[in-house]
């Protein structure tokens, strides 16, 4: 079978469309409305946390795993691809397709034989797909959580009544509930030309060992270390403002401060001071005024005594001469009186 590829060691690879939008499944009747584009999506964004394949829907009865998921894909445009049945058939942009390696024995007998025609997806609250990833990742012996009603699959409850819903597993199944949900042969170039669902990230993650939770705690310690240093750095600044603030408060009050006034007896004696100064200038040119006025005076009343048998007059030559011998008084050079005034 084409559809059906075999592997050196006997293993098989089988693909087919898990979940393909706007399509009717059988539980349509029952009011299960068709999925669209970004649903289907988000399932398939899912799984990517854990990749369980299983046969009938019976994980969650048996923890029988049967295989694993080696590609996961989104077409991008619509494809027609040639089914089990050798059939040819169009699915549309975005339906959501997954290549499995088969490795149990018995469920590749059943697949070679017919056995299985397709995929179905069992969707499960996400808290309780977790508590099955928690279950299968442990001791074979460990007791699988109760297998309530939450798994989608004919007879069980609707995936549009399912809280958080996640895709749990792929199982290989004999009729399948999505009616075109049939192995196909796949080519290499239509491959390549896919998305692939798997993004950068998780496979980033994958090959240095980590999973997403573990990511996640490292971001929240990052984060954790990030928010202390942007306190810090708040701190730091509010402290430094408010310094500044103090400093400019400090010279602001000190350059608006008026100078004080010297006190009154400093200014009195200064004042004092400066008289006494002043008053030193003056009293030489008063005493040098008193020196001449006596001097003037004692010149107007000094008069020659005549000497007995002697005439007062004089003759007129000398009279010049006495004139001429008369101590001369600076007011009269000047042609002003002793007080300063001028002369009429």
């Amino acid at each position: 079978m084409k559809t059906i590829k075999t592997l050196t060691d006997g293993t098989i690879h089988l693909t087919a469309p898990v979940m393909i939008p706007g399509a009717k499944d059988c539980d349509w009747v029952n009011g299960e409305p068709p999925l669209t584009v970004e649903q289907i999506r988000e399932f398939a964004k899912s799984y990517e946390k854990y990749q369980f394949i299983d046969h009938e829907h019976g994980l969650t009865r048996d923890g029988n795993k049967i295989g694993v998921p080696v590609d996961s894909f989104l077409l991008t445009e619509d494809t027609t691809m040639t089914t089990l049945d050798g059939s040819l058939k169009s699915y549309p942009r975005g339906s959501w397709f997954v290549t499995s390696h088969i490795t149990q024995p018995e469920a590749i007998e059943t697949a070679l034989g017919g056995g299985y025609t397709g995929y179905s997806a069992s969707v499960f609250t996400k808290s309780r797909a977790d508590e099955y990833l928690t279950a299968l990742k442990s001791k074979p012996d460990t007791p699988l959580p109760c297998s309530c009603k939450d798994v989608s699959s004919s007879g069980n409850s609707l995936i549009k009544d399912v809280p958080d819903p996640v895709v749990l597993s792929v199982s290989l199944v004999r009729s399948p509930c999505l009616h075109d949900s049939l192995f196909c042969e796949v080519n290499g170039d239509i491959m390549e030309n896919q998305e692939d669902v798997k993004s950068l990230k998780s496979k980033v993650l994958s090959a240095m060992g980590m999973t997403e939770e573990a990511e996640v705690l490292a971001l929240k310690s990052e984060v954790a270390d990030m928010q202390a240093t942007l306190e810090q750095l708040k701190k730091d600044f509010n402290d430094a403002l408010k310094t500044l603030q103090e400093e400019f408060t400090k010279t602001l009050t000190e350059a608006l401060t008026p100078v004080e006034e010297e006190e009154p007896a400093e200014a009195e004696a200064e004042t004092e001071a400066e008289a006494q100064a002043e008053k030193s200038m003056e009293e030489p040119v008063k005493e040098e005024e008193e020196d001449e006025t006596e001097e003037e005076e004692e010149v107007e009343t000094e008069e020659p005594v005549a000497e007995k048998g002697e005439s007062k007059a004089e003759p007129v030559h000398d009279n010049l001469s006495a004139e001429k011998s008369k101590p001369v008084n600076i007011y009269e050079i000047m042609g002003k009186n002793p007080d300063g005034t001028r002369k009429k």
